[in-house]
């Protein structure tokens, strides 16, 4: 597979282009060793939780319901925490309350 990076696969018109990439992960990266980041030893597992993830999003209703739950169960952000303090300490505003069912 990583022949595909310096075979033409990825540019046909410049075979070389990704040959600086090719070099860095299987001869020398620059760091005195090849790979210095370990992007080769999990490899396999990445492309394989990768699938998992095309097969998530390809689940239109699933995927949706994964992100709106991603959100909803999120901790509060640092900008609400900053809002809220401008709110109680620099504008002293008081909470309103929306009605909804009142048309």
């Amino acid at each position: 597979m990583l022949m595909q990076l310096i075979n033409g696969q990825y540019s046909p018109n410049d075979p070389e282009r990704f040959r600086e990439l090719y070099n860095a992960l299987l001869v020398d990266g620059g760091y005195n060793r090849p790979d210095p980041y370990f992007i080769l030893k999990d490899f396999r597992s990445y492309a394989e939780a990768q699938k998992r993830v095309e097969a998530a999003y390809r689940d239109e209703r699933g995927w949706a319901k994964k992100a709106i739950l991603n959100v909803a169960c999120s901790g509060k952000f640092t900008s609400d925490r900053t809002i809220q303090e401008y709110v109680d300490e620099i504008w002293k505003l008081d909470k309103v309350t929306v009605n909804l069912n009142e048309g």
